[in-house]
């Protein structure tokens, strides 16, 4: 390595879960079985930067090679060591919040032996080609970044990759790619999507506008900003120009025109509104079989406030399904054959997370010590599924989702607003009317904003909370609510909302919130789910059927051929997929369901879709016959084993 790469002494202090090592905090104890203890730091750290590596196409990417040194000379330890691969979008010398997405070098895994290279995807940072967001040639990028740094010098032949948001779909698609003989063993994906278009840039085929805008707008300041970095940094390193300033602008430029166009189109009613070939190739969900036909180990992370909050279980039970020779789509079958190749961790945090202090490198390490160094002492025993519910600080253990410790249990939207276990005898209607805007969701102005806001406060000392009391959003909506819960009782697992109504207009618009309301009033935001009311046509492949054939889990079909007007004055069924969720409900609390037509300013309909709705009412059907209702997945806590006993990781 010595003789190839200058040797950069480390001069950055050693970072944990995103957080400067002086800062302390309490950790959130280890879940994982038995109690492991991580290996003392060996190493120091060297870099080089802007490595060259030639695509297949001939494009050539630039990496930065962060390797373990000998600490008395700086030089590069003999190892062998596996290597671990991030790539980034964001830039790899990505300036802090965006580094907690973009990704980093973690010197706490190099000083224990790890080779980290961090790759800008071609298009973007110091690399070169064209940017298209996790197409076909970028996952091939992958499966040649895998190959070539197996072959690095003082490589052990084992690749691991890690990362989050993007880097962690970009590792799903690159494990689907390698094929089986790959070096390419385990991968750390947390915060990864299932389906794009139906986890974040939809919520029932109505856009997340502002938030993919703003997310655009982001990225392409990150890639103009990003060359200027590199350009910028000290050292004798490789300065790649990109043709200039003239360059970088043209790439700025190049960047908005992709955002534009995609929004535009979207915002428009065309085809990106829509599921369809556009989305196809960032649907991880349609890869993930081939990941099991790799042999390669994945270690999931979730969070019940994440952007991609949905996809989080529906990856482990597909991946779980996959080992075990059964349909991905489908629900996992208690006691169905589990491999310790996937682990699912899951906790209330948001998309940008210190995730309460859980010691996330160090899980990281565990890992990939593994399933790249053979360590029989770091494997995982137990439950394969460990979350902490939103109001629980205890670690629940489970192995199958849906949870079969959970009793799907249906709750009737009846008369004078209440929640109950009996429809009404007979049938009512409630009235809501078409809003365009309304009160402002604390939480989910906090999840479509990645969870931006509380770590920015946290990282500067105070805790701003989003997601405390909702009661706000509810005036001028539709509330349900039970009577107080006489045990504490988890929800755990999908929740959906099926309506029985009749409107006046050829399009209708559906939000649903789930809270729950404390003794004092205070309703704190769980979850929540939207439909439009076009695309109402559930795919029978995919959705999840309970025996007697009503709706567990709905996924609706959202292509323009299927998408199909509602017919003023028809009673017409809708059936929400309202994102799964895990929530301890003490005594004494309720449930809540409100139920309108806006998540506001998240929400925005098609120009299409906004002139079909304007001035429509719903009149939504109570008891009788096709009584409205919402089915939750209900609990005893101590049905998943709960087990708050500290890992020293």
């Amino acid at each position: 390595m010595a003789n190839r790469w200058q040797t950069v002494r480390g001069n950055r202090g050693n970072k944990v879960a995103g957080r400067s090592a002086t800062r302390v905090r309490k950790r959130n104890p280890s879940p994982l079985e038995p109690v492991w203890t991580p290996a003392p730091a060996q190493f120091g750290v060297g870099v080089h930067h802007n490595v060259a590596v030639r695509m297949t196409d001939g494009t050539v990417l630039r990496a930065d090679i962060h390797y373990p040194t000998v600490p008395e000379t700086g030089a590069p330890a003999p190892g062998p060591f596996p290597v671990l691969i991030s790539i980034t979008p964001y830039g790899k010398k990505a300036p802090p919040p965006a580094a907690q997405i973009g990704g980093g070098a973690t010197p706490y895994l190099i000083r224990r032996g790890y080779i980290e290279v961090m790759v800008d995807v071609r298009g973007t940072g110091a690399s070169g080609g064209s940017f298209e967001m996790l197409g076909a040639v970028q996952v091939q990028d992958g499966v040649d970044l895998v190959n070539w740094a197996a072959r690095l010098p003082n490589s052990n032949g084992r690749v691991g990759m890690f990362g989050i948001s993007y880097l962690a779909i970009n590792q799903i698609l690159t494990a689907a790619a390698v094929g089986p003989d790959s070096p390419l063993k385990a991968i750390f994906p947390v915060m990864a999507a299932n389906d794009f278009y139906r986890d974040v840039v939809t919520m029932g085929g109505v856009p997340h506008m502002r938030t993919v805008r703003a997310y655009g707008a982001v990225y392409s300041l990150l890639n103009v900003v990003n060359p200027v970095l590199e350009f910028a940094k000290r050292g004798a390193h490789e300065r790649p120009r990109a043709g200039g300033l003239a360059a970088v602008r043209q790439r700025g430029r190049d960047q908005r025109q992709y955002f534009r166009s995609m929004i535009a189109d979207a915002a428009g009613g065309g085809d990106t509104a829509f599921d369809g070939p556009f989305w196809d190739t960032m649907r991880a969900s349609d890869v993930l079989p081939a990941i099991a036909q790799n042999n390669v180990a994945v270690f999931l992370v979730g969070g019940w406030h994440d952007a991609f909050q949905r996809g989080a279980p529906l990856n482990y039970a597909a991946l779980q399904n996959a080992y075990a020779g059964r349909p991905p789509n489908a629900p996992m079958e208690p006691g169905q054959p589990l491999s310790d190749r996937v682990q699912l961790i899951m906790g209330p945090w948001y998309h940008v997370s210190d995730l309460d202090g859980l010691h996330l490198h160090a899980l990281q390490l565990r890992w990939f010590d593994r399933w790249l160094k053979d360590d029989a002492d770091a494997g995982v025993t137990g439950s394969p599924i460990r979350f902490q519910a939103i109001g629980s600080r205890t670690w629940f253990k489970a192995e199958d989702y849906p949870f079969p410790e959970s009793t799907p249990t249906r709750l009737y939207l009846s008369e004078g607003g209440h929640l109950t276990a009996e429809p009404d005898a007979g049938q009512t209607e409630a009235t809501l009317r078409y809003a365009v805007r309304g009160p402002v969701s604390g939480r989910s102005l906090e999840q479509w904003t990645l969870g931006m806001g509380s770590f920015v406060a946290a990282q500067a000392g105070r805790q701003i909370r989003y997601d405390l009391d909702n009661r706000r959003l509810q005036r001028e909506a539709l509330t349900y609510t039970t009577a107080e819960f006489a045990e504490a009782r988890l929800i755990a697992g999908p929740v959906t909302l099926t309506v029985h109504a009749t409107a006046d207009t050829t399009e209708t618009l559906w939000v649903a919130y789930l809270d729950d309301v404390a003794p004092n009033g205070a309703s704190r935001p769980l979850t929540q789910g939207a439909l439009l009311g076009s695309h109402r046509a559930l795919d029978s492949k995919t959705t999840w059927y309970l025996p007697d054939g009503e709706v567990l889990r709905a996924q609706h079909i959202s292509t323009r051929a299927a998408a199909e007007p509602v017919v003023p004055g028809e009673p017409t069924r809708y059936d929400l997929d309202v994102f799964p969720t895990a929530a301890l409900i003490e005594p004494g609390h309720r449930l809540r369901l409100t139920l309108t037509t806006y998540d506001f300013p998240h929400l925005v309909p098609t120009r299409p879709a906004r002139q079909a709705l304007a001035g429509g009412t719903y009149r939504l059907r109570q008891g009788g016959d096709t009584p409205s209702s919402l089915l939750i997945s209900l609990a005893d806590p101590s049905a998943f084993s709960p087990d708050g006993s500290p890992g020293n990781e």
